[in-house]
C-alpha cells in the first residue's frame, strides 16, 4: 500500500494536471491573444492563431526571442522588447505584418529578489473596432453634410427667390457654393436688385450662421467717422474719442460675416487698410501699434462699375482683384421678366402674413404688374406688393387698384373707340397716340422705334409732325 506522502502527491500532481488542462484552455480559447516569455524575452507559450494574426506557425514563436520576432517584422515594435527595458508595465498598439492591429498590455512578473521572471502579454484585436470607429465616423460627417445641405436648401426657400431664368439658377447654385466656403464674395448690380437680400442669405446658409451678420453702408458714413467705425479705436487715440476706446465692425463680426454694402464709395486712403484686414485677418485700431487678430467673413457689393473705377484710378486694383474672388452679377428686374410672378407670388404671402390679410390679385392685377417697367428693381416691386396689399379696401386686388399705385394712366393701356370716324382716320388717330405714348416714356427715337417696331427714320418724321402735341404733352 501507498503511503500517505505518495497519495498526497500524486493527488497534487492530478491537481496540477487539471490546472494545467484549465489555463491552456482559457489560453486558446479566450477572445484574447495571449503570450508568455521568459525573462530574456523568449517565447514560452502562445494562444493558439498564430497563423491567423501573425502569418506563422506557432513554431516560429515559441521557443524564439522577441528582438527576432520584431527582427523579423512579424510585428512593428514588440511590448515584450520594451518591458524588458523598461522593467515596468507598458501599454501600446501594435500592428503585425499581416495588417492586424492589437492593443497589447505587457506585463512583468518579478521573483521574491525582484529579478524580472516572466513577461505576460495579453492582446486584444482592435481592428474591426477601429474600422468600426472609422465607419462611424465617416457616417457621422455624412450625415452632418447631409443635415447641413437640408439646412441650406430651407434657408434658401425661405429667404431667396431663386427664379425660373437661368442666370438666377446660376446665381442659386453659386450661392450655396459661397455659404460652403469661407471666401470673399462681391455682389454687383442695380440698386434694389436684391443685394443684401443675397448676403443675408449666403450667410444664413453657411456654418457662420449662429454668428454676428454685421451690414455696413459704406456710403452713409462720413470719410472723418469710417476708419473708426470699421476699425475701432484705443484709449485716447483721439479728442473727444471714449476714455474705454471703441470696437469696430471688423472686430464686433469676428467669427461672422461682415457684409461692406456700397463699397466703391470707401476713400482710397482707406482701401489700403482694408486691403491688409482681408489678406493678413488682422486690423490695427486707431492710435495702437498692435495687430488685433480678426475671423471675418467679407462680402462686398456695389452698384458702380468697380472695373471702369480702377482705370480711372478711382479704386484700387489690388483691393478689386482680393475682392472680386468670387463675383456675383445681379440682372435687374427688367432682364427677368419671367421671375415676377414668382416674387409677387413670394411678397403677396410674405405681407399677408404680416399684416394678417388674406388678399390676392386677379390675373389682370398681375400682368400689369408683370409688364412694369420697375427701375427700382426688386425692392420697388416688394413695396408695391407691401402697399397694394395695405391701400386695397377688397380682398381682391384688381387692374385698377394697380394702376392708380403705379401712376400709370390707364387709358393709355388701351385704346377706346368712343364714336364712329373714317377708318384712315381712326388708324392716324391711334397712330399718334402711340408715338406720343412712347415718347412720353422713352424720349429716344431708337428707343421708340425698338418698342413701336418701326424705322428709326419713320419715327423722327412722326414727331416732327406731332411737335405741337409734343410740347403740350411735355408741359403737362
Amino acid at each position: 500500500m501507498e503511503n500517505e506522502d505518495i497519495k498526497r502527491l500524486r493527488k497534487d500532481l492530478e491537481e496540477c494536471r487539471e490546472i494545467r488542462e484549465e489555463f491552456e484552455m482559457i489560453l486558446d480559447y479566450t477572445f484574447d491573444f495571449i503570450s508568455i516569455a521568459d525573462h530574456r524575452g523568449v517565447y514560452l507559450r502562445i494562444s493558439k492563431g498564430s497563423e491567423k494574426f501573425f502569418g506563422v506557425q506557432e513554431s516560429d514563436i515559441v521557443g524564439h526571442s522577441a528582438y527576432m520576432i520584431q527582427e523579423r517584422g512579424i510585428v512593428k515594435e514588440s511590448v515584450t522588447v520594451k518591458v524588458l527595458k523598461t522593467k515596468e508595465k507598458y501599454t501600446a498598439i501594435q500592428k503585425t505584418n499581416t495588417g492586424i492591429r492589437f492593443m497589447v498590455i505587457g506585463i512583468p512578473m518579478f521573483g521574491e529578489n525582484g529579478e524580472l521572471k516572466k513577461i505576460i502579454n495579453i492582446s486584444r484585436d482592435v481592428t474591426e473596432r477601429e474600422n468600426l470607429n472609422r465607419r462611424l465616423i465617416e457616417t457621422e460627417e455624412l450625415l452632418a453634410w447631409y443635415r447641413d445641405e437640408v439646412y441650406r436648401k430651407q434657408e434658401m426657400e425661405k429667404n431667396f427667390v431663386a427664379g425660373e431664368t437661368k442666370v438666377m439658377q446660376r446665381i442659386s447654385l453659386v450661392m450655396k457654393q459661397a455659404a460652403g466656403v469661407n471666401v470673399t464674395v462681391l455682389l454687383q448690380g442695380e440698386t434694389g436688385v436684391g443685394k443684401s437680400f443675397i448676403a443675408k442669405t449666403i450667410h444664413a446658409m453657411s456654418h457662420r450662421r449662429d454668428k454676428p451678420f454685421i451690414q455696413v453702408n459704406c456710403g452713409a458714413i462720413p470719410d472723418t467717422l469710417l476708419e473708426s467705425e470699421l476699425f475701432g479705436y484705443v484709449k485716447g487715440a483721439f479728442t473727444g474719442a471714449s476714455t474705454e476706446g471703441k470696437k469696430g465692425y471688423f472686430e464686433i463680426a469676428t467669427g461672422g460675416t461682415l457684409f461692406l454694402d456700397e463699397i466703391a464709395e470707401i476713400p482710397l486712403h482707406l482701401q489700403v487698410k482694408l486691403l491688409h484686414a482681408l489678406e493678413e485677418q488682422q486690423i490695427y485700431k486707431i492710435g495702437s501699434s498692435e495687430a488685433t487678430l480678426i475671423d471675418v467673413r467679407i462680402i462686398a457689393a456695389t452698384n458702380k462699375d468697380l472695373t471702369r473705377m480702377v482705370s480711372k484710378g478711382e479704386f484700387r486694383e489690388d483691393l478689386y482683384y482680393r475682392l472680386n474672388i468670387l463675383p456675383i452679377v445681379i440682372p435687374s428686374l427688367r432682364e427677368r421678366v419671367a421671375d415676377i410672378p414668382l416674387f409677387i407670388h413670394y411678397f403677396v404671402k410674405k405681407y399677408n402674413e404680416k399684416h394678417c390679410m388674406n388678399k390676392h390679385l386677379t390675373i389682370e392685377a398681375h400682368q400689369i404688374l408683370k409688364h412694369h417697367q420697375w427701375k427700382g428693381n426688386v425692392r420697388e416691386l416688394e413695396n408695391m406688393i407691401e402697399r397694394l396689399l395695405i391701400t386695397a379696401t377688397e380682398d381682391e386686388i384688381n387692374a385698377k387698384h394697380v394702376h392708380l399705385n403705379i401712376g400709370d394712366d390707364e387709358s393709355e393701356k388701351k385704346i377706346e373707340v368712343r364714336g364712329l370716324m373714317p377708318l384712315k382716320e381712326g388708324i392716324k388717330e391711334v397712330e399718334n397716340r402711340l408715338i406720343l405714348m412712347a415718347y412720353k416714356k422713352y424720349k429716344t427715337t431708337r428707343k421708340i422705334s425698338e418698342v413701336l417696331k418701326i424705322d428709326q427714320s419713320t419715327v423722327a418724321k412722326k414727331l416732327k409732325v406731332l411737335k405741337d402735341d409734343i410740347e403740350e404733352s411735355t408741359q403737362k
